[in-house]
């Protein structure tokens, strides 16, 4: 009998547990209601990851009151013979996501903490996938897809198949639930039936303009001896269900906590029995940080709310100091802190102006105003739309990355002692700082908290938008805003140089040396030094204006990569505008190639001038469309070559002898395996990690093929062709 009443029990345990998972799938069905807005978003191209700019982002609104907002994103690829790859998809509410695919160190004093933040990956193979979100908070919503791979191969544009993907994604919103509504602080009748039941939904809202630091809900005059309660909530930190089993609430309470709760802003919390049926009492309770002179009982914390900050904007994206400001003159933050209160500073992020910057946050006090035998500490947080959390059991300056901490005894500039903390694209809404000063002896080793000898402690808040961090790069980076999508998002990135990495380019572990960019450079501008020895044979063979254009061809490109590369100032020197750097050694490049294959021609000197000058008017305009395309230098080569062909097949046809002589050919040869080498190099082997090498190698070869392939003197009357005067090689 005993070994049956044991089986029984665990049967009844493995019922109750599929009865609520019974219970959590209608309570998801409930929230099953009509469709009341389906957006769609046209597809936008998605790049590979290398730093915060490679990112695609788009922006969703939700209006309010909505029950569900389910997203779906599909990557896509073309042509269909590229590769399937992974996309990458992050979603935030309120503000960009701050994503870290490469894991880059962050700068110190980061406070990445985020809400709402989801990741999901799909592949672009046009399979959807999809994140759904009970209860959306109204307001922007925010995605951006990247392909989280490093492709650093150099490719010439049209030379291989260009893979291009893309992601679109969808947003389908559903109405609120019918709901009860209820008051804080005022007990509410339910009746509840069975699990048969769908339960019910209780709706209420948190006062933006409240003090609530928790929240409690409870259920009491459940009647029945098996009465089997759960509360579900959804946690508007994680934005995740969660369940809260209660059993034998006859006997007890059952309570949910709500920690922190969202200032202003809607929660819902459902009630479903798990047998029979019963009526009940609801109760939400909120525990206030009361703003009376003296906390009402030991377990409420007084609390002195201060006016929230004004804007001060300055010139510029990104640029706003929150100050106060008296009769138009902005005055410094100051604020008296008292060891029997915690100080609360609010402040508005607005949508549009502020979430692609840096929020910064500092707190500073001077070390004389600090009586002598104590050491004053000042701690603080900061949060969004929420009030932290500010009971006596929790201390504030805990370590946590959206805390301050400010103590006398550290070493200070000039008297003055400071902490700080940054949020990286901060979400909108308003955000709060709580303040609280502590003392504690100076000369006891214990840390023990004891009572302000002054009382009160003069703190200095400093607060502000800025792009990057503090509009620098840690001076090993530029700090640059872009606009991106239909929808003009605007936000703030360091582009790192010399190897630094991460959002404000204080990762180094991929640095370059001073002496890897010392060679890099060397390299790129020295090898051009090869085009010396062809300048001198032009000039002797009377090949002026190639001459002249192979002089061309040296400085432009010696001093475009003086310009170019990943380097500190230190190591790039930039004669004028790197467009016009760049412009000129591309066409040059090219210009050289043209030249050559039309001296080579051996066309007529009525008709080569001509041709010679119809490349570099035609090259320009290519070189301007798309100076990385394939076709700038496919074109002129390949005219070129034929020009070469017709010409001297004409010759043998005429001279009844195969044209230029075999000696002239094996004299070719070096150079035609100059050239095919450094085309072969130049195509398909250079990486940004060995362009140094391959790039400076292509110089050397372009400019020695030019030796072997350049005819013999030109003569003042016509062209004499190698007829065996070794002395005219």
């Amino acid at each position: 009998m005993r070994k049956l009443n044991i089986l029984t029990r665990k049967n009844m345990t493995a019922n109750r547990i599929c009865l609520e998972n019974v219970v959590l799938l209608i309570v998801l069905q409930t929230l099953g209601g009509l469709t009341e807005a389906l957006i769609w978003r046209a597809e936008q191209g998605i790049s590979y990851y290398s730093n915060y700019v490679s990112i695609s982002p788009i922006r969703f609104s939700v209006p309010a009151d909505r029950g569900e907002a389910v997203w779906r994103f599909r990557a896509s690829k073309s042509p269909n013979s590229c590769d399937v790859k992974t996309v990458s998809i992050f979603l935030q509410y309120g503000s960009l996501p701050v994503v870290n695919p490469l894991n880059e160190k962050f700068p110190e004093k980061f406070y990445l903490g985020r809400s709402h933040l989801v990741h999901l990956n799909v592949s672009s193979n046009n399979v959807s996938a999809s994140h759904t979100q009970l209860f959306p908070q109204p307001g922007d919503w925010y995605a951006l897809a990247f392909i989280p791979e490093s492709n650093d191969q150099i490719t010439q544009k049209g030379l291989t198949v260009s893979c291009k993907y893309k992601f679109s994604a969808s947003l389908e919103m559903k109405e609120l639930p019918p709901y009860d509504h209820l008051n804080i602080n005022q007990v509410s009748d339910l009746k509840l039936t069975g699990p048969l039941g769908h339960g019910v939904w209780v709706g209420f809202k948190v006062p933006a303009t409240a003090l609530t630091v928790q929240l409690d809900a409870t259920v009491t005059n459940c009647s029945l001896d098996s009465c089997y309660l759960q509360l579900a909530n959804l946690d508007d930190e994680t934005g995740q269900l969660m369940i809260t089993n209660c059993s034998n609430a006859n006997k007890r309470n059952c309570s949910l906590n709500l920690s922190s709760p969202l200032l202003g802003f809607k929660h819902f919390v459902h009630l479903q029995l798990l047998s029979g049926n019963a009526s009940v009492e609801v109760n939400f309770t909120a525990e206030e940080c009361s703003e009376a002179k003296e906390p009402a009982d030991n377990s409420t914390f007084y609390c002195e709310l201060q006016p929230s900050l004004d804007r001060f904007q300055k010139p510029g994206d990104f640029s706003t100091n929150f100050v106060r400001l008296y009769n138009d003159t902005v005055q410094q933050n100051e604020f008296l802190l008292s060891n029997t209160s915690t100080t609360v500073v609010p402040f508005s992020v607005e949508r549009m102006t502020d979430i692609g910057g840096t929020l910064g946050v500092k707190v500073s006090f001077k070390k004389s105003d600090v009586a002598e035998d104590q050491n004053v500490r000042v701690c603080g947080q900061v949060k969004v739309n929420r009030l932290p959390l500010l009971t006596d059991d929790l201390d504030l300056c805990a370590n946590v990355t959206n805390s301050l901490r400010v103590n006398s005894s550290s070493e200070g500039e000039d008297g003055i002692v400071s902490s700080n903390v940054y949020v990286p694209y901060p979400e909108e809404g308003m955000w709060q700082l709580a303040l609280r000063l502590e003392c504690y002896n100076a000369t006891n080793s214990s840390s023990a908290i004891v009572e302000c000898v002054n009382g009160t402690q003069n703190v200095t808040v400093a607060v502000n938008i800025d792009s990057c961090v503090d509009g620098e790069c840690n001076g090993q980076g530029e700090c640059r805003e872009y606009i991106r999508s239909s929808d003009f998002i605007v936000f703030s990135s360091c582009v790192c140089t010399a190897g630094w990495r991460g959002y404000g380019c204080t990762d180094g572990r991929e640095a370059y040396s001073g002496s890897s960019q010392l060679t890099e450079v060397l390299l790129l501008t020295i090898s051009n030094l090869f085009f010396m020895p062809a300048i001198f044979v032009a000039l002797h063979r009377r090949y002026y204006i190639e001459a002249m254009v192979y002089f061309y061809n040296m400085f432009f490109s010696t001093f475009y990569h003086a310009c170019d590369g990943d380097r500190i100032d230190k190591y790039v020197y930039c004669m004028t505008k790197y467009s016009v750097l760049a412009t000129g050694d591309f066409l040059a490049s090219t210009c050289s190639l043209w030249v050559t294959l039309i001296a080579m021609a051996q066309i007529p000197i009525d008709f080569s001038s001509a041709i010679q000058m119809a490349g570099p008017l035609a090259l320009i305009m290519g070189v301007l469309l798309d100076r990385h395309s394939l076709w700038v230098i496919a074109v002129p080569t390949g005219v070129g070559l034929l020009l070469v062909i017709v010409s001297w097949t004409k010759r043998c046809c005429s001279n009844k002898r195969c044209f230029p002589d075999k000696r002239r050919y094996l004299w070719m040869l070096p150079g035609v395996l100059f050239a095919v080498a450094g085309a072969v190099m130049f195509a398909f082997f250079e990486t940004a990690k060995n362009y140094k090498y391959i790039h400076s190698a292509w110089h050397v070869c372009l400019s020695l093929c030019i030796i072997f392939l350049l005819p013999p003197r030109r003569k003042e009357k016509g062209y004499l062709f190698f007829s065996g005067d070794v002395s005219e090689l």
